[in-house]
């Protein structure tokens, strides 16, 4: 019994023409891959001032506006009640400021934190980091995970503290 390649041909042909004609092609959008980048500004500043209020700041070195989102580079936020924010890169999303390598925190009476990562939102007013900081206050020095600033509140918590606390005596 020998099959001819003829027939072996035919039926690959047939098979080609039904696989052809029984497929339709959906059409779909293209989605660009560079995230719809819209603008982009080197040695940025943005003030907001208000007669009744203290001013906020953002001051980077680059910044570049998407459809959604806004990154920063070298950036350095101050908010309405005197607290200043650095870090290398930032990401602003609807109301939250996610601020990533070489965080650190300063406010007026001398606080100052440490972290790599930090979350802020600014509606809520909450500062949170899942990573380990480092906060100093005077010669009072704290290590810690998972801190949660609630900065209307001046309220400050965390997880798996390891603390040095230097009392000086009254004179």
């Amino acid at each position: 019994m020998a099959v001819r390649i003829e027939y072996l041909l035919v039926l690959v042909f047939a098979l080609l023409i039904a696989a052809v004609f029984g497929f339709t092609p959906t059409s779909r959008a293209a989605i660009s891959g560079k995230a719809d980048k819209e603008v982009q500004f080197e040695n940025f500043q943005l003030f907001n001032l208000r007669e009744d209020d203290a001013s906020q700041k953002i001051q980077a070195t680059k910044a570049v506006k998407y459809n959604k989102y806004i990154t920063f580079n070298n950036v350095n936020v101050t908010d309405d009640l005197g607290h200043t924010i650095f870090s290398d890169t930032a990401r602003y999303e609807e109301d939250l400021l996610l601020m990533k390598k070489n965080v650190k925190l300063l406010r007026d009476d001398g606080l100052a934190f440490s972290t790599e990562s930090l979350n802020y939102d600014l509606k809520k007013k909450i500062i949170t980091t899942l990573e380990p900081f480092l906060l100093e206050f005077n010669q009072t020095v704290i290590r810690g995970e998972k801190l949660v600033f609630k900065v209307d509140e001046k309220i400050i918590s965390a997880y798996h503290v390891d603390a040095s606390i230097w009392f000086e005596p009254n004179e």
